[in-house]
């Protein structure tokens, strides 16, 4: 693995908070961030809060996937409690993908693609990955809101089924806690901002999709078409033999 010019470091990443309002926890390596974070929100953390690690020997991805997590990225978990926690849980990952495609832009200078919904791109492979979660207390009551991102920083060597479709920033010299503070200032202020058009737009303008043929299964059948927009709600617009709105699933280029 490279080595980092600085370690991950509590200190660090608070000097460059925006302002002093998240409380931050930093693992060398941990099971998965998201785990973690969810015991400490169940068990009545106050939020926000943000836990950080250099390696995770459990990371988790989407549809129960394991996160290829070596010690050559940063794993991240930002826990938030919205006041309108229903309509908030659609728009967060929207929110993350853009504060990381900033982040990344503003700390490494290097500008990644959103793949909807929730990966970032540079090349045609995946850097980073994120993994919103909403966790429930035992009345039924919403807990919080986990934001889980993934970051490939240096990653050169990647296991044979991640072959051609993993990448990474290829930047050893970035400083971790300058991309996790960064990236906090921009959650929390997309955070407080889930209504506004300017992140649809700047989601929008992110995508590499738009413009492009796309695939994706529906009911067991791979469906083929134009991928047009991206709606207000953050669906994806898709004309085929008639006009798709999808609001999850997974979606292959066809160029690629």
């Amino acid at each position: 693995m490279e080595n980092f010019s600085k370690k991950l470091d509590k200190s660090e990443i608070l000097k460059h908070f925006t302002k002093p309002v998240c409380n931050v926890i930093v693992y060398e390596v941990t099971d998965s961030t998201n785990t973690r974070a969810r015991d400490m929100l169940v068990n009545g953390k106050n939020t926000p809060f943000l836990l950080a690690a250099e390696q995770q020997t459990a990371g988790r991805g989407r549809h129960g996937n394991s996160f290829f997590s070596p010690d050559s990225g940063l794993y991240y978990s930002l826990v938030i409690k919205p006041e309108n926690y229903e309509s908030a849980i659609a728009k967060t990952t929207i929110a993350a993908a853009v504060s990381l495609q900033e982040a990344i832009l503003e700390t490494a200078g290097i500008t990644c693609g959103i793949k909807w919904v929730n990966d970032l791109y540079l090349n045609h492979r995946k850097v980073a990955g994120i993994l919103c979660e909403a966790p429930r207390l035992s009345s039924g009551e919403p807990a919080g809101i986990i934001i889980g991102i993934g970051i490939n920083i240096a990653q050169k060597v990647f296991p044979p089924e991640l072959e051609g479709k993993a990448g990474s920033l290829n930047r050893p010299d970035l400083d971790r806690n300058v991309l996790a503070a960064v990236l906090t200032n921009r959650l929390l202020y997309w955070c407080d901002h889930l209504e506004s058009a300017e992140l649809i737009k700047a989601y929008k303008d992110a995508s590499i999709l738009l413009g492009k043929e796309v695939s994706f299964v529906q009911n067991g059948e791979t469906v083929t078409g134009m991928a047009e927009d991206i709606n207000a709600d953050g669906n994806l617009i898709v004309r085929a033999d008639q006009t798709y709105v999808l609001n999850s699933g997974e979606i292959s280029l066809a160029s690629w």
